[in-house]
């Protein structure tokens, strides 16, 4: 997922319009949001965030925030951001629910939270198709594009200060999950799980060949208890009885192959998922080297100014 441009107007510190190129600072590779407290870091996080799934990073924090205080009345508070994922390039509008002036008289009316989503041909393109234009529309299609929930997208891509330590500390199979949709490791799941009934399947169908040949043994021996004006009739039994065991052992044989086939590619399979999981632990590991990194420089950088 790639973030080109974030405009946001009367949100939090800033009272006026700001456009930030996100792709011009990108093109280093790498860049640092760096300023005093109060000075709107978070705030651009949260702008991010609330374009995307219409909430702030933090699930602490409030909407009604969003709106600047040092904004004149009349502005209207909005974040625009213009990004692009798989299924194309996209710009999203919303506006935080907030009080304006009434249109006639004095005093505030409430003006509801809006949204608007917009397939682009270019990250600088004007005009472009109209895919939402209500807050649920554009949530449904959000979801749809990026591939992640708030909450996934908060842990894996955004990271509030704080957060990256409680997504290490949170479960196994929460951290499954939220790697499994970031990875696409689902389908060696599921090839696992196919491997492992087509397994189960060899077997019934080998546990009925068994049973074919104890009940043709069974017959066998009650043949064989004939008295001997029926031995005549006795030997066809055998033969009938011989062939139905030549059957079930044919069948056994190619459900042995059968099982041994599927054991073979679920290891396959099995290996595969534990590499994808060390490398994603890997990758995690780096993450919470490179947070520590930054936060480190930062502090070096604000001691050395002062």
């Amino acid at each position: 997922m790639d973030l080109h441009r974030l405009t946001l107007q009367a949100i939090g510190p800033f009272a006026g319009e700001h456009v930030i190129d996100l792709a011009e600072l990108g093109r280093s590779g790498l860049f640092l949001l760096e300023g005093p407290t109060g000075s709107g870091k978070s705030t651009l996080i949260d702008a991010v965030v609330f374009a995307l799934y219409g909430s702030l990073a933090s699930d602490g924090s409030s909407r009604d925030r969003l709106h600047s205080h040092h904004a004149a009345p009349g502005v209207e508070p909005y974040v625009e951001l213009v990004f692009e994922t798989a299924a194309g390039i996209h710009r999203v509008r919303r506006s935080p629910q907030h009080q304006r002036p009434k249109a006639r008289g004095t005093g505030t009316t409430n003006q509801n939270a809006t949204a608007t989503l917009v397939r682009l041909s270019s990250p600088d393109a004007d005009a472009g198709e109209v895919v939402g234009t209500s807050t649920q529309e554009v949530g449904t299609e959000i979801a749809r594009i990026v591939g992640l929930t708030r909450a996934q997208f908060v842990q894996t891509v955004v990271l509030p200060q704080g957060e990256f330590a409680e997504f290490l500390r949170s479960t196994g199979e929460q951290r499954r999950l939220v790697l499994q949709s970031l990875f696409g490791t689902a389908v060696y799941e599921r090839t696992a799980a196919q491997l492992g009934e087509m397994r189960k399947a060899a077997k019934a169908r080998t546990d009925a060949a068994d049973a074919k040949v104890a009940e043709a043994l069974t017959g066998l021996r009650e043949a064989t208890r004939v008295d001997a004006l029926e031995i005549a009739d006795a030997a066809d039994t055998v033969r009938l009885l011989a062939e139905l065991a030549d059957a079930a052992d044919a069948a056994r044989a190619q459900d042995e192959r059968t099982r041994r086939d599927a054991a073979t590619a679920l290891d396959d399979a099995e290996r595969v998922t534990r590499a994808l999981a060390r490398r994603r632990t890997l990758i995690a590991r780096e993450q919470a080297v490179r947070e520590a990194t930054e936060e480190i420089a930062g502090l070096a950088l604000r001691a050395d100014e002062r």
